[in-house]
């Protein structure tokens, strides 16, 4: 076809009819838009040949499959468990270059494409992530360090790649190593330094307009991927890489993650599965000879990757059904696996009949992984759910001139920690049509400033009975980690602690919940005051909440000091994790603080939930003209 309408209207009905087709019949989406691909191509009804922009939307689909990849890992889990993952990513990469070389050797390859080829069954694609997610076992042990292996083994295998071709063209010597070690440091400065501080700055100038955000992030993979090639590295090493670095400015539930998903889900990666598609030729598939080779590529690429699962789980304490969620997810040949043979194919390296068997090796491990996906996870335990604190901050807003202050802090919060903020406003059932619009308005303005700061929002107006109701079922809804309530600084009731809306939500909330009394909107440190009376069991929980809101705000550049009165073990535990902050033991009085705090600073103070609670927490803070955080944690100290 060479009509632009009716080629694209047919790959528009090829994508939107293979997956559920695939679905009907039991495969993966994948199987379906590779099969799909051939059927159209030429050597089946020969409407769709792979050229010219066919040829070049299949390529931006697989460097947006890697670029995507990078962008949705986990790294906080991926920090969390790297250990399993140095031992499973290196073992998942050595047993099938170990097995898979002396193996092609034998079988009559050259040295190089031999190497080539066992790095293709050394590297792999989560395709069969999905299935652990839809079962909530996306965070176990298992499945984190598969997670983490991926990183590993495709980036080496990929640098395997890079050798053999550069040998291949004769440009392996002396001077190779050190122009590929400088190579990288340009290409990790590129895409780790310099294009996440220009989104930064760019994601603050474009405030709510999400579309210069998507557009930018367009323009940082393909001139990574476009970088990397000008370094002598493959440009998919240069999109994985960007992925990484871009993965803390686009929250996983926020709407930009939304349009990234949808663009490449829903188009250029199911484009490059069909592209791939189109160099299938059927009846190679039924030449004995391809079969042959074939069955010894499957063999090898499900043998080696079975193998290593099972000894890296032994390794690592591993149960059954972990070391086969492993397995599946390790197993499956996709995208790194297509784009070295394809770059093998295009530097002569491998003969152009080797694309046939590859696509075999492809539909069968694919059936596989999700064979032993669909049997593991389930066998899964459930995990404990940890996510970041400032992953998802919800701010409640109702008075336009004390929003600011509150979007601030929530801004800071999420910023640290990769996320987004949420305002939100609330309306009774029988609020008119202007109440709401004004309501509306409110957010979005909230939500604009919080863009304004470069960090994610996702604005959001309720109707509900009544305030406390509204915010309370709002933090279900949107999965909040950390709730951010407004105090106007006195109680309302002789009863109230600090009024009957905060008192309402603090003591119901499900969440970690600050409790702020701000005038500022920029701080000069943060002072966390510790009093004995919370350094008790029922106390603990708070501080070490309020270390941690105080170690996020340290990220951003402010000094941290935490002025305690005595010392404490299990203190001296959690503020391990504040490596940088002062420590100041003594009484914990207004003068105290007073001196700690100068001019410019935050005070942020522990509090059990209850209202007693909150009373000694906010007295502490009386006759000071500082900004207040109070920190209520409903959740127990673990250890």
């Amino acid at each position: 076809m060479d009509d632009t309408g009716w080629l694209f209207a047919l790959l528009a009905l090829v994508l939107l009819a293979a997956p559920p087709l695939a679905r009907r019949a039991r495969v993966p989406d994948v199987v379906g838009l590779l099969l799909a691909g051939t059927l159209v191509g030429p050597a089946v009804l020969g409407l769709v040949e792979r050229s010219g922009v066919v040829a070049a939307l299949g390529e931006a689909g697989l460097l947006y499959l890697l670029f995507l990849a990078g962008l949705e890992l986990d790294l906080t889990e991926l920090v969390r468990r790297r250990r399993d993952s140095l031992v499973f990513g290196a073992t998942t990469f050595l047993v099938p270059m170990v097995v898979s070389t002396p193996v092609m050797l034998a079988a009559g390859f050259a040295p190089l494409p031999a190497v080539l080829l066992a790095s293709c069954w050394a590297s792999h694609t989560l395709l069969s992530y999905p299935t652990f997610r839809r079962f909530g076992v996306a965070t176990s042990p298992a499945v984190a360090a598969s997670v983490g292996a991926t990183v590993i083994t495709d980036t080496l295998a990929l640098l395997v790649l890079v050798v053999v071709v550069r040998a291949h063209e004769g440009g392996l010597d002396l001077l190779f190593w050190p122009q590929l070690l400088a190579g990288l440091a340009g290409l990790l400065a590129w895409t780790t330094w310099l294009l996440p501080r220009v989104a930064r700055r760019l994601f603050t100038v474009a405030r709510r307009d999400r579309t210069p955000r998507l557009v930018f992030l367009l323009l940082a993979l393909f001139s990574s991927a476009a970088v990397a090639e000008l370094v002598g590295v493959e440009g998919i090493i240069g999109a994985f890489l960007v992925g990484l670095s871009m993965n803390r400015l686009v929250p996983e539930d926020s709407p930009l993650m939304e349009r990234v998903e949808v663009l490449g889900n829903g188009l250029l990666v199911p484009l490059f599965l069909v592209s791939v598609g189109l160099l299938v030729d059927p009846a190679l598939l039924v030449d004995p000879a391809t079969l042959g080779t074939a069955a010894l590529f499957t063999a090898l690429a499900l043998g080696t990757k079975l193998a290593a699962a099972w000894i890296a789980g032994r390794i690592i304490g591993a149960s059954g059904p972990e070391w086969l969620a492993m397995a599946s997810l390790s197993s499956a040949q996709a995208a790194a696996t297509l784009a070295a043979v394809l770059v093998g194919v295009r530097v002569g390296l491998l003969d152009e009949g080797l694309v046939s068997p590859v696509v075999v090796v492809i539909l069968v491990t694919c059936l596989v992984s999700s064979w032993l996906a669909d049997g593991s996870a389930p066998r899964l335990p459930a995990p404990v759910r940890s996510r970041a604190l400032g992953r998802s901050v919800l701010v409640p807003i109702a008075n336009p001139d004390s929003a600011g202050p509150l979007v601030a802090l929530a801004a800071a919060l999420a910023r640290a920690d990769g996320g987004m903020v949420v305002p939100v406003t609330v309306v009774p059932p029988d609020a008119d049509a202007e109440r709401v619009g004004a309501a509306r308005r409110l957010a979005e303005r909230a939500e604009d400033v919080v863009m304004g700061t470069g960090v994610e929002a996702h604005a959001s107006t309720r109707v509900d009975v009544d305030p406390a109701s509204g915010i309370l079922h709002a933090v279900r809804e949107v999965g909040a980690t950390l709730l951010v309530l407004g105090w106007k600084g006195h109680s309302t009731t002789r009863t109230a602690a600090l009024g009957g809306l905060t008192d309402a939500v603090v003591t119901r909330a499900s969440v970690p919940t600050l409790v702020t009394r701000l005038a500022a909107d920029r701080w000069s440190r943060v002072v966390v005051a510790v009093p004995a009376s919370e350094l008790g069991p029922a106390g603990l929980p708070g501080v070490r909440l309020a270390l941690q809101v105080a170690g996020l705000l340290g990220r951003g550049g402010l000094p941290v000091t935490v002025a305690t009165e005595r010392d404490d073990a299990t203190l001296d535990v959690l503020l391990a994790a504040l490596p940088g902050a002062e420590v100041h033991v003594g009484p914990v009085g207004p003068v105290t603080l007073a001196g700690l705090l100068g001019s410019g600073g935050l005070l942020v103070v522990p509090s059990p939930p209850d209202v007693r609670g909150l009373q000694r927490a906010t007295r502490l803070a009386d006759g000071l003209a500082a900004d207040l955080v109070t920190v209520v944690d409903h959740r127990p100290l673990e250890g």
